[in-house]
């Protein structure tokens, strides 16, 4: 078996480098404080994302740009995938479940919002990716799908049609695709933990604690949209939630729902683990969803301060691997977020609250 040198040595050196030119906040600071759009996507001109500003201009179209961001991300993946050693493949496969994942649910919220919903057609069909992430679906056949037996046919040979074909009967009950979405989230959580349980130890021990705590960003987000569009009682929220985040399980989620002052469901492991975050503590937010939104920022930084103690720690582990992607999601991440604060004339000030 390959020790963690042979295993890590020359990814890990490639991967210093490019973390060393993933963008700082200076720049974010100068596209935030940008006139314009065209402006933002100017300064961007000598970056790696230069491609935007010509997407851009020859269509005028924002999401076109922002599709070829997720391109470009998915193509981060694939490439690492390339050098990893082995033993490392099938986590790095699993993550990339996550984009075909979430282009499954684009690609079925076309046809269910013109099939079932009988809802004109829109330019939604444009914005999807068509060509292979990890399987290869007709997404062309899913978008111009008349039933859900055609959806679920196109998927064919992938972990999605079974779920497709059992949730089907609920969606069209209730003329809602959430209880499917739901299900899908959770497939994706549960191919990733099952790929870092094959992992070595250390391996493993590093990749549960950044799983963990996008698993609580992922609960939370849900917890959010369920709050503003459902208004969902507690138990229904608490069927929802992903297994296996690092601070948020249901025990924490009841209380937080329960709790004036939220950050007490933190206090603890933010006092102990991060002293670093303890002022955040002292925030007071007057409803739920303000709340929530607090616990949100807090889960943010735990990710960040976790990151930092990779990148300082041993080198040779998984970890670098999975420093390098959540840095590179949450750099593409800002990007979009400042793009589409320009395109709706957003106040530089309100721009970094949306991060």
């Amino acid at each position: 078996m390959a020790g963690p040198l042979a295993k890590y040595a020359f990814i890990n050196a490639k991967l210093r480098a490019r973390i060393s030119n993933i963008l700082p906040d200076e720049t974010f600071g100068q596209l935030e404080k940008a006139v314009s759009i065209d402006a933002a996507l100017t300064l961007l001109r000598d970056t790696a994302f230069a491609a935007l500003e010509t997407v851009y201009s020859a269509t005028g179209d924002l999401r076109q740009a922002e599709l070829e961001l997720l391109k470009k991300e998915i193509d981060l993946y694939k490439d690492i995938r390339q050098h990893v050693h082995p033993d490392s493949l099938e986590l790095i496969e699993a993550l990339l479940y996550q984009f075909e994942t979430d282009n499954l649910k684009n690609a079925i919220r076309i046809f269910f919002d013109r099939q079932v919903r009988k809802r004109p057609a829109d330019a939604g069909e444009h914005y999807i990716i068509y060509e292979r992430i990890v399987h290869d679906i007709p997404f062309d056949i899913i978008v111009n799908a008349r039933s859900f037996d055609e959806v679920a046919a196109a998927c064919e040979g992938t972990p999605y049609r079974g779920l497709i074909r059992k949730f089907a009967p609920t969606v069209e009950a209730d003329t809602s695709l959430f209880r499917m979405e739901v299900a899908l989230d959770h497939l994706y959580y549960e191919r990733l933990l099952a790929a870092i349980a094959k992992l070595d130890r250390k391996d493993r021990e590093i990749a549960m604690r950044l799983a963990g705590v996008e698993i609580d960003l992922q609960n939370i987000n849900w917890i959010l949209r369920l709050k503003a569009f459902y208004d969902m009682p507690l138990e229904a929220v608490l069927a929802t939630i992903v297994p296996g985040g690092l601070n948020l399980n249901k025990a924490v989620i009841h209380e937080l729902y329960q709790a004036q002052n939220v950050t007490s469901v933190l206090h603890d492991v933010v006092t102990t683990q991060y002293p670093g975050l303890s002022a955040m503590l002292s925030a007071r937010a007057s409803d739920l969803a303000s709340r929530l939104l607090l616990i949100r920022r807090i889960l943010d930084e735990i990710l960040k301060q976790e990151i930092r103690r990779i990148l300082s720690g041993y080198p040779f582990t998984i970890g670098t691997v999975l420093a390098y992607f959540a840095l590179k999601r949450n750099e593409l991440k800002r990007i979009r977020t400042i793009l589409n604060a320009k395109q709706y004339g957003i106040e530089p000030e309100r721009i970094e609250s949306m991060f």
